[in-house]
């Protein structure tokens, strides 16, 4: 088993990155995922020079470490985001997330590079039958804020879309669909490249000090000058970054794939095809591969930064739980991403002492990202465009995290691993038996 993406077994040969970064641009990004590389393009795009620093290979972060689902937000929900901020502002934000959606769609279909979109639709699994009748009663708040043609799928139809015994009705999201992650982002980093931005590949920011002149960036290949900076790291932000870091907290996503699969077997257990996400908190999410071959499974296996194989063992095991037969299906891949976690759970774009940002996409930043990533360099620019509903949501710190690695997520993963995961089980358990 191979403890890589399965996505980067296929993905365009490298392209050959700037071996010195400029000493003075326009605008500097920090992070060359989705989030990332589309402020680097935006702001290219509008004639600014730019050069984009990332710790790794740019995308070698989550961007191409995710299910590669795509659509609009539902993390942590219209319901919630209404109650929250209000009428205004939370149709505001769903409304948004539409758009969202449909740009980032745009991207991926019309821009010369095929980023392996299928409009496969998403469907999220009731997991007891409490969970059922909060989602329909989700659906009729959307369709009043937002319509999106969701349709309620009743426990006696969830066969014609995935064949398991485990739940209890489903909400169908016919417009969402799939991407391929890591082709996504390398037709992205080429964008970027013939716009002209100097893509700074395995080079930290190791220091960031403003000034007169903008900002100065160290990284082992010296120093920058920017008069503008986007940060763009989420899940990958170091405490280097001070006041950002405090403000955003990582979560680990593990995911695996089988290998490949009869065809009456993919068949067999997701007839829809679908993009699957549960209800329960335990947040299992999994679909057909691009090439409909295998079942990609991804979830909560921790909280914490576990050892791959050990997690692989857990989510094959969930897996069994909706497929009994799964238990017996081979695994060729198993992988963990950073996720990011804005405190109030749904993305921010912001400004702090003259640098932008966008972060905190909660695990649904696939559709998000590239269109936050353009507000926040329109804001850097000063670009009235930049506005954005997502500048208005709550961006909060705690005592108890001073950046990097979130030490509470230790105790947190015991809560949620026991008495949370107990108290569903035991719930679905008892609504099974009627």
């Amino acid at each position: 088993m191979k403890m890589t993406p399965y996505w980067w077994e296929d993905t365009a040969p490298a392209p050959e990155f700037a071996a010195e970064p400029p000493r003075r641009v326009d605008l500097a990004v920090i992070g060359g995922g989705f989030t990332g590389m589309s402020a680097a393009l935006t702001a290219a795009g509008a004639g600014a020079s730019v050069a984009l620093f990332d710790a790794m290979r740019p995308g070698e972060g989550a961007s191409t470490r995710n299910g590669g689902m795509i659509g609009a937000p539902h993390r942590p929900g219209f319901v919630e985001e209404l109650k929250t901020y209000g009428e205004e502002v939370g149709t505001q934000l769903a409304r948004e997330g539409l758009e969202a959606y449909a740009y980032t769609r745009r991207l991926y279909t019309g821009r010369g590079f095929d980023a392996g979109f299928q409009q496969a639709g998403r469907i999220q699994l009731a997991y007891t039958k409490a969970h059922f009748e909060a989602m329909k009663a989700r659906v009729d708040v959307i369709e009043r804020v937002a319509p999106q043609c969701v349709r309620i799928v009743e426990r006696d139809e969830l066969a014609q879309h995935v064949r398991s015994d485990l739940y209890f009705g489903g909400a169908l999201y016919p417009d969402h669909g799939g991407v391929h992650p890591r082709r996504a982002h390398d037709g992205l980093t080429r964008l970027a490249m013939e716009a002209g931005v100097s893509i700074n590949a395995e080079c930290p920011v190791t220091r960031v000090a403003g000034g007169a002149g903008g900002f100065r960036l160290t990284t082992p290949r010296g120093e920058v000058t920017a008069r503008r900076l986007v940060i763009a790291t989420n899940g990958y932000t170091g405490r280097g970054l001070g006041w950002v870091a405090r403000r955003i907290f990582r979560l680990p996503s593990f995911i695996v794939a089988t290998e490949p699969l009869p065809a009456e077997v993919i068949d067999q257990v997701a007839p829809g095809r679908h993009m699957m996400v549960e209800s329960r908190a335990r947040h299992s999410y999994f679909r057909p591969s691009p090439d409909g071959t295998r079942i990609l499974f991804g979830g909560r296996a921790a909280l914490y930064n576990m050892d791959q194989r050990t997690a692989a063992k857990r989510l094959q095991r969930t897996m069994a739980e909706i497929w009994p037969e799964a238990a017996a299906w081979r695994l060729s891949h198993s992988w963990r991403g950073w996720t990011g976690f804005t405190f109030a759970r749904i993305p921010h774009v912001g400004e702090h002492e003259g640098a932008h940002f966008a972060f905190g996409y909660c695990g649904n930043g696939v559709a998000l990202s590239p269109w936050l990533g353009r507000k926040a360099a329109l804001r850097a620019l000063g670009d009235p465009a930049g506005e954005t509903a997502y500048a208005k949501t709550r961006l909060e710190s705690r005592p108890y995290h001073i950046g990097g690695a979130p030490w509470f997520l230790n105790l947190a993963h015991f809560w949620w691993s026991g008495p949370v995961d107990w108290r569903e089980g035991r719930e679905a358990r008892r609504d099974r038996r009627g």
